[in-house]
């Protein structure tokens, strides 16, 4: 097995390296959690204001997501946005069902 290199020597005191802070990487994840919690609170709730900032969220998390960690595949990122495009759906359907009935109900009147 080959040794690994380290930038810096502690046994030697001219090639110690001082400690520097990471930057911040923000990976999307607040915007993941609001995603999802908005996304559930949208399907009981069938709010469509709540439904919108969970698919803003979810594309957010999805646009500023690390690609090492979401993995290879991505599929968070899909099942994200897919679950809040469903909650949405939902909070809009009842008004979309009426609409069909009432286009349906005058279809028939007029035939």
């Amino acid at each position: 097995m080959a040794r690994k290199e380290f930038p810096g020597d502690p046994r030697r005191s001219e090639a110690v390296v001082a400690y520097t802070t990471p930057e911040n990487n923000s990976d999307g994840g607040i915007y993941y959690l609001v995603a999802f919690a908005s996304s559930m609170g949208t399907l009981f709730l069938k709010s469509k204001p709540m439904g919108w900032l969970a698919l803003i969220s979810s594309l957010l998390s999805t646009f500023t997501d690390r690609q090492s960690a979401s993995g290879a595949s991505g599929s968070s990122r899909v099942s994200t946005i897919t679950l809040a495009f469903t909650a949405l759906m939902m909070a809009y359907m009842s008004e979309l069902l009426v609409l069909f009935q009432r286009a349906r109900g005058e279809a028939a009147a007029g035939a």
